[in-house]
Order: C-alpha cells, then structure tokens, then sequence
C-alpha cells in the first residue's frame, strides 16, 4: 500500500509540473542562441543573404554603366591619288576623321535615375528576403520550444505510464486486478514510446531545418532561450502602431513600390530617347596638292522609328506596377487584420486554458486516482482522465505555439 501512495504522489508530481512554458532547459554543453543571436548570425553566415548582396552589388555596378560617356571614333582612310591629266600631281592621299557623339543631357539623366532605380530594387529585394528569413527563423525558434517542451511531456507520460504498469503487474499477479488491466496498461506504455521517438525525430528536422536558415556552420545541438520581449503580450495600442508601420515599412510594399518606380523612369527613358542625336566631326584631309579640314556636326532624326513599340510597352509596364502595389497593399493589410485576429483566438485559447480548463482538468485526473486507489473505478477511467489531461496540456503548448506564429506574421507583415 505504501507502494501504491507513491506511485499516485508521483502522478499528481507530474500532473501539477505539466503546464509547460517557454522556457527551455539550458545544457552546460550546449550552447545557447535568442532569437537575435540567431537572426544576426544569419545575416553574417546565410548563403541566401550572401546572394542578395551579391545581387546588390552587380546593380550598383550598373551606376557605372550609366555615367559611361560615349567613347570618341576615329577613321584613318589611307589611299592613293592618279591624275587624270598628264602634269596633274601624284601620290598618297589620306582621310584622317574624328567623330565624338554629344549626349543628351535629359537621356543621360533619364538613363542615370533608372539605374539608381534598378539599385533601389534590388536592395527592396535584399530587405524582403531578410525579413522572410528572419520570420522563417522566429517560426523555427518557437517550434523548437514547442516540440521541446512535448517531448519534456512525452518523457514524463512514459515514466508515469511505466510505473502504472509495473503496479498493475504487481497487482495482477496478487490476483487484486484482472489481467485485462496489464494488457491496457502495456499498451499505453508503448503508445507514449512510440509518440516520444516520433518527437524526437521531428526535434532532430527542425534543428537540421534551423541549420539551413542560419548557417552550415551552425551547431547541430543549441538550447534557445526566451527573452521576456519574445513573450510579451501585445496590446491594443501595439496592434495600432504595428498597423500604421506597414504603409512605409512594410517590404513588400517597399519593393512594390520601387518597382513601380523603376517602371516609370523606364518610360521616361524612352521618350528621351526620341530626341535627335548629335555627333561632333573633324575631318583632315591631305593629298599631294593641298591639305583639307572640315569641322561638322552629324544629326540622327527620329523621322521613321518614333519607338513607339518601346514607349508603348514601357508604359504597359509601369501601369502593371502601379496595380501589383495597389493589389498587394491590399493584401498586405487584409493578412495583418487575419493575423491580429488569429493572435487574440490564440490568446484567449491560451488565457482559457491556463485560467481554469488545465485546473480542471487536473481535478478531474486527481478524482479519477483517487476513486481508482480506492477501488470504486477501474483503470479505464483513470486512463481517460489521464488522457484527457494530456489533451489539454498539449493544446496549450499548441496555442502557444500559435500565439507566437500569429506575431511572428504581425511583426513581418508590419517591416520588423
């Protein structure tokens, strides 16, 4: 009988210590990352982002391009000069020509202020993928916590569940429980082994999962830790400045609007290119009588090819930019209405559990121990009221782990 007592003291141990937080137990041999140590070794080691400054500097690059003046050309035309009256001079006559072309001041600006544009996308670009990784990894991070602290539950289910049956098998064997109790009481036992190695593995992926956010060189093994930051609850008035945030912080708008900007100076380089062209010529002359200089100029006339086929599909371009903006302004704002709404479900979810449906249900368990150590109910029912407290205990680390989803979404949608 003292046996027994213990074994159900070690049962309400376990049921009062279930309601898991975000806290996770820190290993002296590994290290230990926050979700910013994380997010900045990211930015130093990603290949993605390495990629995107790689990217960065091939359309800065492009400034060059575009400051470029246009290179002079020279002619030499050597040749030789026959009289065609006898006594008329003879001998080599060469053609010396210089051509410089004179760039249009507008065309030039034009051209300037569109590669400047094509800079300012790519670095949009660079700034979305940092924020989609940084989100990735926030996500990672809180996942990790979820399934660190099931398996924190998982461990204790199993060592509860064995020492339910080695009592039942103590039991049985004294002839106090049928043999039907055992087989139930086994079959728990396995089932919270074979739900302990599932987690295990799905632990193992989403370490491997960080690692591929992060950096190869990222330990296969670190223990995250919580800033109270990570976990704060956000009110109404974070919801509002956060909402006011996504107009001019939001990257995906940013880009957006880059690229719609970029579209626009397309335009303008194209109806700048209809302006004749003018080219500077010296020209010298020599033969064996006389020696000849011109200096002209050489005019290119838009008079066949108005380029209206450019013009006309730069401006289709620009108009299709100014719709995307507008279309994904619209989203962008839509799916942070979603994810506050998705945010205060999770919270309230979370609120209502930890506010009496766990306590609750641990009344339940305790009742059913109780009535089961008495003998007034059967190990089915006690295994149910177990089951059902599992149940809830998972649902709230579920929630959690929603609730920090639902702000992750937040915070990316709003450019933080």
């Amino acid at each position: 009988m003292p046996s027994h007592r213990r074994l159900f003291s070690r049962l309400s141990t376990i049921a009062a210590g279930a309601c898991l937080t975000w806290t996770a137990t820190v290993s002296a041999a590994a290290p230990t990352y926050t979700i910013e140590a994380l997010i900045e070794r990211a930015q130093r080691e990603s290949p993605a982002l390495a990629t995107s400054r790689a990217q960065l500097a091939g359309s800065q690059a492009g400034l060059i391009t575009a400051r470029a003046l246009p290179n002079p050309e020279i002619a030499l035309e050597p040749g030789s000069l026959s009289p065609r009256r006898a006594g008329d001079p003879s001998g080599s006559s060469t053609a010396l020509s210089l051509v410089q072309p004179i760039e249009n001041p507008r065309l030039r600006a034009a051209r300037l202020q569109g590669a400047q544009a094509r800079v300012e996308v790519t670095r949009a670009e660079g700034t979305l993928l940092q924020s989609q990784l940084a989100a990735a990894i926030r996500d990672r991070f809180f996942e990790l916590l979820r399934l660190r602290a099931e398996l924190q539950a998982q461990q204790e289910d199993l060592l509860l569940a064995e020492q339910i049956r080695a009592r039942i098998e103590v039991r049985a064997a004294a002839g106090e429980a049928p043999r039907f109790d055992v087989l139930r009481a086994e079959g728990e036992v396995a089932l919270a082994r074979r739900q302990l190695e599932a987690t295990r593995l799905r632990l193992r992926e989403s370490h491997f999962g960080m690692r591929q956010l992060v950096s190869p060189r990222l330990e296969s093994e670190f223990d995250p830790v919580v800033g109270e930051a990570d976990v704060r609850i956000l009110e109404e008035a974070d919801y509002l400045a956060l909402r006011l945030a996504i107009a001019e912080r939001n990257p995906e708008l940013m880009l957006n609007r880059n690229r719609q900007f970029a579209a626009q100076r397309q335009v303008e380089l194209e109806r700048n290119r209809i302006v004749p062209q003018v080219s500077l010529r010296a020209t010298h002359e020599r033969d064996p009588a006389a020696s000849l200089n011109r200096i002209g100029a050489q005019l290119t006339i838009p008079l066949l090819d108005r380029r209206e086929g450019p013009i006309a599909e730069a401006q289709a371009d620009a108009e299709r930019a100014r719709l995307a903006l507008e279309q994904r302004r619209f989203e962008v704002e839509a799916a942070f209405d979603g994810a506050w709404q998705a945010y205060r479900a999770a919270l309230s979810q979370v609120q209502s559990i930890e506010g009496g449906v766990l306590e609750r249900s641990r009344q339940v368990l305790n009742i059913a121990e109780a009535a089961y150590r008495l003998g007034e109910r059967g190990i089915l029912e006690f295994l149910d009221a177990q089951r059902q407290f599992r149940q809830v205990r998972n649902d709230l680390i579920t929630a959690r782990f929603q609730l920090q989803r639902a702000r992750t979404d937040l915070e990316r949608l709003a450019g933080r």
